[in-house]
């Protein structure tokens, strides 16, 4: 148990430091990314600066947490595992890495697919991605085998 806690505590301090860098590149990549995407599903927009575009009359500045780069770091003590290699692990991260990412992306140009076609900003954007980050935690949870995600059949007994 203290294995589980001393993780959980290593979690906050790894983001808040992610979140002392500008990331500029990783931004920029992202951002071009969510416009080759939403143009590919027909959504114009129109990039403004190596980190931002427009919707309509809409400006979006691409920050730190869109590319999801401060929950990626903040998992790694999470997903770290001693018994394996380094070599091994850093294998599995960049694996792991790459589908967050895709996922991510998905998620940020069909939310503003959605959004130029008029579903509101909370509804495209803001669910999605508390929906998006507590299935990756549930998942992180998973994956170190600290909760099952079994169903599990109730059965009904009668008792007398």
């Amino acid at each position: 148990m203290l294995d589980i806690a001393t993780r959980l505590l290593l979690v906050a301090p790894l983001i808040f430091l992610t979140h002392a860098f500008s990331w500029s590149l990783l931004r920029d990549w992202t951002t071009t990314l969510i416009i080759q995407g939403d143009a590919l599903i027909g959504t114009h927009l129109v990039r403004l600066s190596p980190t931002s575009f427009s919707i309509r009359d809409l400006n979006f500045q691409v920050v730190v947490a869109c590319t999801s780069i401060d929950a990626l770091i903040g998992s790694l003590p999470l997903l770290y595992d001693r018994r394996k290699s380094l070599l091994k692990f850093f294998g599995f991260f960049l694996v792991y890495s790459i589908i967050v990412q895709f996922i991510n992306l998905s998620r940020l140009v069909l939310g503003f697919f959605a959004f130029d076609h008029g579903v509101s900003w909370k509804i495209a954007h803001e669910i999605p991605s508390g929906v998006f980050l507590f299935i990756w935690f549930v998942w992180l949870l998973w994956y170190r085998g600290w909760v099952s995600l079994r169903l599990q059949a109730v059965k009904h007994r009668k008792e007398i």
